[in-house]
C-alpha cells in the first residue's frame, strides 16, 4: 500500500520544527536566567587564580578591583568621585596588566597618572613612578593628565578635560 504525502505534511513538519526550536529556545534562556540569579554576588574575574571580594559589578584582576563609569569629569573630579565612593579608591593605573585587561577599555578613561611639574616624569597615583615599559605616553596636548586609548598607550589631556574613569581598589 502506497501513501500519498498530504498537502498539510509540509506545513506540519515545519510546525513541530518550529515548536521543538522554541522550547528549546525558552529552556537556554531560562537556565541563563537561573544561573544569573544563583551568582549575583559573585566576584568577576579574569584569571583562574582567586582574586578576593569585589563590590558587587566589580571586575577583579590581579588582586585588585575595578568599576568602569559612563560618566565624563575632569580628572580631578573622577579622582574625586573614586575617593568618595570608598576610602583608598583610586584612578586606575597600571601593575602589570595583560593584554586581557585591555580588551575591556574600549574607549578613553582618565588614567591615575599625572605629570609632576618639577621635572616632567610621569606619576602613579600610588607615588611610584612610570617605568619606561609599562606605557608609550603619546604628547597629544600640553596637558600634565592621561587618557588610556589603546594599544598600551596613554594620551596626554588637559585635566579639566571631561572623559569616562575607572576606579581600582586593591584587595589587602
Amino acid at each position: 500500500m502506497f501513501y500519498v504525502a498530504s498537502p498539510f505534511f509540509p506545513g506540519r513538519f515545519i510546525a513541530v520544527a518550529m515548536g521543538i526550536r522554541f522550547i528549546v529556545m525558552v529552556t537556554i534562556w531560562s537556565l541563563i536566567f537561573i544561573n544569573s540569579l544563583f551568582n549575583q554576588g559573585a566576584p568577576i574575574s579574569l584569571n583562574e587564580s582567586y582574586c578576593g571580594p569585589c563590590p558587587k559589578n566589580w571586575i577583579c584582576y590581579k588582586n585588585n578591583c575595578y568599576q568602569f563609569f559612563n560618566e565624563s569629569k575632569s580628572w580631578y573630579k573622577s579622582r574625586a568621585s573614586c575617593d568618595k565612593k570608598a576610602r583608598g579608591l583610586q584612578l586606575w593605573f597600571i601593575c602589570g596588566f595583560k593584554q586581557d585587561f585591555f580588551k575591556l577599555v574600549k574607549s578613553y578613561h582618565w588614567m591615575g597618572l599625572v605629570r609632576i611639574p618639577t621635572n616632567g616624569s610621569w606619576q602613579w597615583e600610588d607615588g611610584s613612578l612610570l617605568l619606561p615599559n609599562q606605557l608609550t605616553i603619546v604628547e597629544m596636548r600640553n596637558g600634565s593628565c592621561v587618557v588610556y586609548g589603546s594599544s598600551f598607550k596613554g594620551y596626554t589631556e588637559d585635566c579639566l578635560t571631561p572623559y569616562t574613569y575607572i576606579c581600582m581598589q586593591r584587595i589587602v
